[in-house]
């Protein structure tokens, strides 16, 4: 079984998905038996991949990047035959599956990671989008929602409940352990994530900005659509980072007492899984797939979206000992639900269901060595 991974970003949260699950694939696959074509400009966020299973693409910006990922997929598929591509979010989705309109391709799963048409949109360019998805959803074997909020999405605009398989995000068990220097005896906050208008960093700046003797915030992340930097304003309690590798945001989270993701949508909110993990609770808009990660108040607690003297209002009733106990509670649930050995486990199957293999068929590694659906961890 040969599976082609494409992507059209690899920063933020796709980034972090594909470094979780396809260590685990090479582990259950062998080196021959995988590769992920993504933008050459992003490929050092790629950090856990040998560099012989990434195939580059030239991604100036994301308009003129589309015809180059579109040739890359057609030479790929015809120079090493994969036998099932996986398309990860909106344009490598598009790009993959209107190209099986035109030449020959295999089995195609998608994740649209977060619907583009749960961007406030204006309502032609919604409809538009709707429509787009509804019929490309005819191209493709199944479509992976990454949680019961995206699938519900699927269904109201008219994708069929058969195509859709729900396979929630998760990532490694344990992560690192060191701890970014961060010497500050206020309570400290991080926001994790691209810096545009999903993901709210302009919300929290505004929240926190009165703030200052109670509070600090570090935010990790920078645009990734080009253009020039998101105007966000120089505030004495705040710090930028820029894009991180995922050890050092591990250890930035290992630093914090709460992570904050005042996103204004979110199919998922990988970021509060990892925080979980490392026993941190969340502070989150109450928005699409957070509303399935986060327990309010016994892991983290909600706020409204866009809303920032809401935060505000949550941040000044911080209490430092609550979120410990938030903290712990979350790393529970995490173990309970959000492991990337899951996620690996019931992709793999996926996998098998697609091309026909009868479920518990075992994979081959290049080695001869059978190996279970779900690999080595």
């Amino acid at each position: 079984m040969k599976i082609l991974h494409v992507a059209e970003t690899s920063r933020g949260g796709c980034g972090t998905y594909l470094n979780e699950m396809l260590p685990q694939q090479l582990a259950a696959l062998g080196e021959a038996r995988l590769r992920c074509i993504a933008p050459r400009q992003h490929l050092d966020q790629l950090d856990r991949l040998p560099a012989a299973l990434l195939h580059g693409f030239d991604r100036p910006s994301r308009a003129r990047g589309l015809p180059q990922l579109a040739a890359s997929v057609r030479r790929l598929v015809r120079d090493w035959q994969p036998d099932l591509i996986h398309a990860h979010s909106t344009f490598a989705g598009a790009v993959v599956r209107t190209l099986s309109l035109v030449t020959p391709m295999p089995p195609v799963i998608y994740c649209p990671h977060g619907w583009v048409f749960d961007v406030p949109l204006p309502g032609p360019v919604s409809r538009l989008a709707r429509l787009t998805e509804r019929w490309l959803s005819g191209r493709c074997a199944r479509i992976v929602a990454i949680s019961q909020a995206e699938r519900l999405q699927a269904l109201a605009c008219g994708i069929p409940d058969e195509r859709i398989v729900v396979v929630r995000n998760g990532v490694a068990a344990e992560a690192s352990t060191d701890v970014a220097a961060w010497d500050d005896r206020r309570l400290r906050l991080l926001f994790v994530g691209r810096l545009d208008r999903q993901k709210g960093a302009d919300t929290l700046i505004d929240a926190i900005a009165p703030l200052q003797r109670s509070l600090c915030l570090r935010i990790v992340g920078e645009r990734v659509h080009g253009g020039r930097e998101h105007a966000l304003p120089s505030l004495p309690h705040v710090s930028y980072t820029g894009w991180l590798s995922l050890e050092q945001v591990a250890a930035q989270i290992n630093a914090c007492d709460a992570v904050v993701m005042p996103s204004r949508w979110e199919g998922f909110g990988l970021v509060a899984v990892e925080a979980m993990r490392a026993a941190k609770p969340v502070l989150a808009s109450e928005v699409g797939g957070l509303r399935e990660i986060v327990q309010d108040p016994q892991t983290g607690r909600f706020f409204p979206p866009d809303n920032p003297l809401a935060l505000r209002r949550l941040l000044a009733s911080l209490d430092r000992d609550q979120l410990r106990r938030q903290g712990l509670a979350g790393r529970e649930r995490f173990l309970q639900h959000y492991t990337s050995r899951r996620t690996h486990e019931e992709l793999m199957r996926l996998y098998a269901e697609v091309l026909g293999r009868p479920a518990g068929a075992p994979l081959v590694a290049p080695a001869g060595v059978a190996v279970p659906p779900g690999g080595q961890a």
